[in-house]
């Protein structure tokens, strides 16, 4: 092998001279700095670390010692590979193996049906779903299928009627009904119902049955890897966060190129200066990292950049103009495939937001669909779902949760109970000031640990063994030491939770028996605030309901929490103590520090990996907020905000929160039925769930 005369002077003027510096070493040195695509400079730093870190011996530069360097080098590779982070890339890996899910390629596209010009609010009609090519851009078929269909009342249009005749023409009426008694609604009545037309089922029909002797009616299968979530908080590195982000602009874009037919335009850098017309992928930001200081009122079209990878444009960000655009929506840390031109090199000219290939419905088989109906009796399945606080703001009182189980236990009768977090909120004043003192207790706990024994625990005991209760924690818990999103799940041992109970991280995916479910305890409803512009003529492509557009984001980003940087809580602080407050932290974020409070997104860059969607849709998407409950039909899905059990108010009477239950009818296979499945036309054997036709979900008054 002959070395590069520059080269050889690189080597030698990097190494120094020595007596050993001869052909054979050149040429080897040479041959390592190709293998391992390394700098001569590069090379040098790494020879001294393994002369000092591993051998501990200033070595010679001979050929048996180089060999041992570049065994060294090679190691270190197989290492930094192997304790990657997860990233986009490996979300096939982040589902557990037990998921029976097969991959579909079934798209539900057209969400232009949830706000036509001329049809009623909220309940557009349904057409028949056919597998059918529409979008000739992608490979994917795209599936007439509308968000909310004339079947499923929806937001606010649910509340029945006390007169029967207006109770009849519910679903034809062009305006939303209320009920006038439910103003001052009693605790435990329906507030709001999805399908209202489907009856209630009558519960666990086994629950009097000895649980150790009884079969189950449904299976439990979680779609998650427990381990991957179990990572070391507050450590994370720049160069693994810097990996991820872009991984996950790389990633959407072999997406979209991998889907789309030929075209004559190609991807480029839209930052460099182009009189042609570009395709470019990259994420948006807002102009100033201080944008949300005083309330996000500074986030317009005006201020919002786009981000390129470090592969596709070194990391560089350009403004963007959206004057040729007639509708948009987009909020900071969405990933946007755009199509436009830079002729000016200060600005990028947005044509047409391209998008994504879109995730489709889980599929089962005929023989797995009637062993659950065969499994259920015919009788369907009941989940119960709430979301924390279970105590007011003031105290560390668990009454309400008390009797809530026991209404669990003799009039719900659920299958399923979903409870998520925060059970022991951290924000609660007696937490905060760690004023904690439990009646009738001799011995008063020591720590927070001790009163989730003390407090939830007993309850969590009452719910009846034949009921299968998931424990999902919330970033306010104040009893877990992953505080994190994604969050690592409870310690079910330290705790003394029984058999019943699984515990599972925030967020995770499980399915119970047909029916996928996905969860995540972190509020995206209240921290996406997007930039929207609607077409002039109503016909808008993009959802009008705040809701349902948040929805449309996170399926159509696949993840969870598609925000980034994630949200901070803002405390409101007296002029009297802000002086104080900034003289105690000092220096120059004394000011934005005195008014940051517990709370936020508080995202591990580097494992966000794990807050993908998956292969496929869920059925039944559940994430609480803050803000008013709901139930929707999105894309076939099925999104739930419970709402929070107890809302914090200084009136005590005005706490009552809200809770849903969910009552899923059998599948049925059988001809002549009323098909509450679809067989997919290219199959004979598979079927899509369509869960959204055969469930009915009512939002109780806590």
């Amino acid at each position: 092998m002959t070395v590069d005369l520059g080269v050889r002077k690189e080597l030698k003027g990097v190494f120094g001279p020595t007596e050993d510096f001869n052909d054979d070493v050149i040429e080897k040195l040479s041959t390592l700095m190709q293998i391992f695509n390394l700098s001569s400079e590069d090379l040098f730093v790494h020879w001294e670390s393994f002369n000092v870190t591993k051998v501990q011996n200033d070595l010679d530069l001979t050929l048996p010692n180089l060999d041992l360097f570049q065994e060294h080098l090679q190691s270190t590779l197989v290492n930094a590979s192997s304790k990657a982070t997860p990233s986009i890339r490996k979300v096939k890996d982040l589902q557990s193996s037990t998921m029976r899910r097969k991959p579909i390629i079934r798209s539900s596209a057209d969400i232009n049906s949830s706000s036509p010009a001329n049809a009623i609010p909220s309940t557009p009609s349904l057409k028949k779903r056919k597998v059918v090519e529409e979008t000739p851009a992608f490979k994917t078929p795209q599936l007439k299928m509308e968000s909310s269909p004339i079947n499923y009342a929806t937001a606010n249009n649910t509340f029945q009627s006390p007169i029967p005749e207006v109770n009849n023409n519910l679903q034809s009426s062009p305006t939303p009904l209320f009920n006038k008694s439910l103003k001052n609604e009693e605790s435990n009545t329906v507030i709001e119902t999805l399908n209202p037309d489907i009856e209630e089922l009558p519960g666990y029909m086994q629950l009097d049955e000895d649980p150790s002797t009884a079969i189950k009616p449904y299976r439990l299968a979680s779609n998650f890897d427990a381990s991957k979530f179990k990572y070391r908080t507050m450590s994370m590195k720049l160069l693994e966060s810097a990996d991820v982000l872009d991984d996950q602009i790389d990633s959407m874009t072999q997406l979209f190129q991998e889907n789309q037919e030929s075209t004559d335009l190609q991807f480029g850098n839209p930052c460099l200066c182009s009189q042609f017309d570009i395709l470019c992928c990259g994420r948006i930001v807002p102009d100033s990292p201080l944008y949300d200081k005083s309330g996000n009122q500074a986030l317009n079209a005006t201020t919002l950049y786009l981000e390129t990878s470090r592969l596709t444009g070194i990391g560089q960000r350009i403004p963007l103009n959206m004057n040729q655009l007639e509708e948009y929506t987009f909020f900071p840390g969405q990933i946007v495939c755009l199509k436009g031109r830079n002729p000016t090199g200060q600005s990028f000219i947005v044509q047409e937001v391209l998008p994504f290939p879109e995730l489709g419905a889980p599929l089962s088989n005929r023989q797995e669909l009637d062993e659950y109906k065969e499994m259920t009796n015919d009788s369907g399945l009941k989940l119960f779902v709430a979301s924390g606080p279970y105590s007011n703001q003031h105290s560390l009182n668990y009454d309400r949760l008390n009797a809530l189980v026991d209404r669990i236990n003799t009039e719900i009768k659920p299958h399923l109970v979903i409870l998520f977090g925060p059970f022991i909120d951290i924000t609660n004043v007696s937490v905060s000031k760690g004023d904690i003192e439990l009646p009738d207790e001799k011995h008063q706990p020591k720590d927070l640990d001790e009163v989730f024994r003390k407090c939830i625990t007993p309850i969590i005991r009452k719910v009846n063994p034949r009921i299968q209760v998931v424990m999902i924690p919330s970033l306010k818990d104040s009893s877990i030491k992953h505080c994190s999103y994604p969050q690592d799940s409870f310690d079910k041992k330290k705790f003394g939770l029984p058999k019943n109970v699984k515990i599972f991280p925030n967020p995770s995916s499980f399915s119970i028996n047909e029916v996928l479910v996905g969860c995540s305890n972190l509020d995206i409803f209240k921290d996406l605030k997007d930039v929207f512009k609607g077409a002039t003529d109503g016909n808008s492509k993009f959802l009008n309901n705040r809701f349902e557009r948040i929805a449309n984001h996170v399926f159509e980003q696949r993840r969870y929490y598609p925000v980034f940087p994630g949200s901070m809580k803002k405390n409101m602080v007296s002029k009297d103590n802000d002086d104080s407050a900034t003289s105690l932290h000092e220096g120059l974020m004394g000011e934005e520090l005195t008014d940051t409070g517990i709370g936020g997104s508080s995202l591990e860059v580097p494992y966000m990996g794990l807050t993908e969607l998956g292969d496929s849709l869920p059925d039944i998407l559940v994430i609480p907020s803050e803000l008013k409950f709901f139930v929707k039909v999105i894309k076939g899905v099925i999104v739930i905000n419970p709402g929070s059990f107890i809302r914090g108010n200084r009136d005590q009477t005005k706490e009552d929160g809200s809770y849903a239950i969910l009552n899923i009818r059998s599948p049925d296979t059988s001809e002549g039925s009323d098909n509450n499945v679809e067989k997919v036309d290219a199959s004979e054997d598979l079927y899509y769930h369509n869960v959204h036709q055969r469930t009915r979900v009512d939002i109780y008054k806590a």
